[in-house]
């Protein structure tokens, strides 16, 4: 449940924010009155010299504004211009959400509280930007950091930044983190030993200095083997016998 109400959190934070930001801000204050999903003449809108200086909400301080921004690029810029780019990171995203929410509900009950809240954070975000794609053909960014020349970016992008941290952290001093538990799911779906018992066989295998075909050699070929090397003995024994009569 808690990875489903993050969720649907960052879900619903993101759209509000990128909805208030259009409406509000490009349509209210700057005054654009063509179509949200015809991201050429946005670009030309918000490129006029004068409505560039008013593309801007000052907040209290001087750290973050807001500004809207129609970004059709990929992750950090990437493939700007590019269609086949941005339909790439399309089904990449779509391919991505919908692994990581098979595997969360299939798991919702032994995943970490930790793994949950990441899950989470990173379903929200991912479906926020995919969202937009499908729907606008680009995303709605938004925050623009004045501390730190950084991209602009928006709410999903920021729960999807926090989600890496975090898995960082995870893997960094947790036991049993996200990708150990879908390890274990992808062991169980293809029939694979689980890690406990790949580990015990590794150790097992060190121990008795088997190679690992060695180990995994059926117990009946090998009673056959050995059945087969005593006949030859007997067969041995019995011409022995026949030698000396």
């Amino acid at each position: 449940m808690l990875l489903f109400i993050i969720a649907i959190a960052v879900l619903a934070v993101d759209q509000f924010s990128k909805y208030w930001i259009m409406g509000a801000h490009v349509a209210g204050t700057l005054g654009y009155t063509g179509a949200w999903n015809d991201l050429s003449a946005l670009r030309a809108f918000l490129a006029d010299p004068a409505v560039a200086v008013k593309n801007a909400i000052p907040q209290d301080g001087s750290f973050i504004v807001l500004s809207f921004t129609p970004n059709d690029a990929a992750l950090w810029g990437i493939g700007n211009g590019n269609p086949w780019a941005v339909r790439l990171l399309l089904a990449l995203t779509a391919v991505f959400v919908f692994l990581i929410l098979f595997f969360s509900i299939r798991m919702r009950k032994k995943l970490p509280a930790l793994s949950k809240v990441i899950a989470g954070l990173l379903i929200g975000g991912s479906i926020g930007n995919l969202y937009d794609r499908i729907v606008f053909g680009y995303v709605r960014d938004m925050i623009c950091t004045k501390f730190i020349d950084f991209p602009i970016f928006n709410v999903a992008d920021s729960a999807i930044c926090v989600a890496i941290a975090l898995l960082i952290f995870e893997a960094l001093f947790t036991k049993v983190g996200v990708f150990e538990c879908f390890e274990d799911e992808i062991r169980y779906l293809f029939r694979k030993p689980s890690r406990e018992e790949a580990a015990a066989a590794a150790k097992e295998r060190k121990k008795n200095k088997l190679s690992r075909f060695e180990e995994w050699i059926p117990e009946d070929e090998t009673d056959d083997a050995e059945g087969s090397h005593d006949d030859g003995n007997d067969s041995a024994d019995r011409g022995d016998g026949r030698a000396e009569d």
